[in-house]
């Protein structure tokens, strides 16, 4: 499947999470910004990871970039 379909699976929440995690953002900072958990920040990582088929942060900014 295309990158572009898999951005396209991600929930509007995980499309907020992933602009976060661009932006350099820790885990704590995106549940700050957010105004969740960081257990919550992590429970999206990895549904964007699985969605994604990316095993790390450098992998998805790589891809995020990608795709503009």
């Amino acid at each position: 499947m295309q990158s572009v379909e898999k951005m396209s699976q991600l929930s509007n929440r995980e499309k907020e999470v992933l602009h976060c995690i661009i932006q350099g953002l820790t885990n704590s900072a995106i549940a700050r910004k957010l105004y969740v958990t960081e257990h919550t920040v992590k429970f999206h990582c990895k549904n964007i990871y699985s969605k994604l088929s990316v095993k790390n942060r450098v992998e998805l900014i790589c891809i995020a970039k990608v795709q503009g």
